[in-house]
């Protein structure tokens, strides 16, 4: 009898859970949640990373296959001189990167544009867009090579009907005045070989990089660039909704492109963001075209840059400015890199004693 009774309280002991045991491992849970969740975090960034350079390797293969094609880069618009009569949006066909559709696996959207259409109005919205049998406008589509997935912001602009993109092609280092003209180009910023501010004529020595607003890619886009297919950017990521022109979309001329004006990421007060509708007394403003058209991403200390060979960089936003404005620069080779410097001071992009090229992070 003793034993039975022995035995039930020991049974009814192993049937309880202390509180306090449960607090306990409840803890060791959310401590382990809480050491595991930046891993986590990080290896799902460094899979978007991985991806967006990739993207613009594609990108990369997709310029040098039309240039295979038609002996040129794409233009970011087919456009006559105006010593010609024509005035610069009498001719507008799109972007680089509507050009490069059938190269990215788009051949089907590509093959319903009407490149017949001369001018629909100032935005050159092809015919498609005023077809509804298509469903949608053609700028509405979303080309997801030409997305970077770690830049979390809405696919669409802010109007709702212009599919955006992360790569833009690179002008240089020309200077790009403020709406309004209020506010000044980035300090020591040296325009190389081309001119101080590009305009708006067509004409290829007024920027010193590979592609622009205009038809400049069908006079300098050849693959054999001055300084080197390896020391000259064609195209970098970007981040649309903080540029003016950014936010028209993949599909506009008007739109993907940006500029070494700048240093990689400069800080821009993008749209929505707060302050976002008034000038500011800085510069730092997503209608300051001097600094809001160049280059940036959403990674970390960095941005990827595609290079004329093809290939790949991330370049950290902390290379040296100079160094930086002449991978910017198609044909600045001979040109004193100290211009706006001190002429002492050694170039680190021809002297490897002084750290070769510093600022870039890989190639791929």
């Amino acid at each position: 009898m003793e034993r039975r009774q022995e035995i039930k309280m020991k049974t009814n002991r192993t049937r309880g859970f202390p509180l306090i045991e449960l607090l306990v491992v409840i803890a060791i849970i959310a401590i382990l949640i809480a050491l595991l969740l930046p891993a986590v975090q990080q290896a799902r960034e460094a899979a978007r990373r991985a991806q967006c350079k990739n993207n613009l390797k594609q990108l990369g293969v997709a310029m040098h296959n039309y240039h295979d094609t038609y002996g040129m880069f794409p233009p970011s618009i087919w456009a006559l001189h105006w010593s010609q009569g024509h005035t610069w949006w009498s001719q507008e066909k799109g972007s680089h990167l509507v050009h490069l559709l059938p190269f990215v696996d788009q051949q089907p959207l590509y093959s319903r544009i009407d490149f017949r259409n001369r001018r629909a109005d100032w935005w050159w919205m092809p015919k498609i867009d005023d077809q509804p049998r298509w469903g949608k406008k053609f700028r509405s589509y979303v080309i997801p090579t030409y997305m970077c997935p770690s830049d979390g912001s809405p696919k669409m602009s802010n109007s709702g009907d212009r599919a955006r993109t992360n790569y833009m092609g690179s002008m240089g280092n020309q200077r790009m005045n403020s709406l309004g003209g209020w506010c000044r180009s980035y300090p020591g910023n040296n325009f190389l070989t081309g001119r101080g501010g590009h305009g708006n004529t067509a004409l290829p020595n007024f920027i010193s990089g590979i592609m622009a607003r205009h038809n400049w890619a069908a006079r300098v886009g050849a693959i054999n660039s001055a300084d080197g297919t390896s020391q000259t950017i064609l195209m970098g990521e970007a981040l649309p909704q903080c540029g003016d022109h950014a936010r028209n979309g993949w599909y506009h001329w008007n739109a993907p492109w940006m500029a070494t004006t700048a240093p990689i990421n400069f800080p821009i007060k993008c749209v929505y963001e707060p302050g976002w509708d008034y000038v500011p007394a800085g510069c730092n403003h997503w209608r300051n075209w001097q600094t809001s058209q160049g280059f940036k991403s959403k990674h970390e200390n960095g941005a990827h840059f595609l290079f004329v060979d093809g290939r790949v960089r991330m370049l950290n936003d902390s290379i040296n400015y100079r160094t930086y404005q002449r991978l910017g620069d198609r044909a600045d080779k001979g040109i004193p890199w100290y211009l706006n410097g001190h002429p002492s001071t050694p170039d680190p992009l021809e002297n490897p004693a002084v750290g070769g090229m510093p600022g870039v992070v890989g190639d791929f």
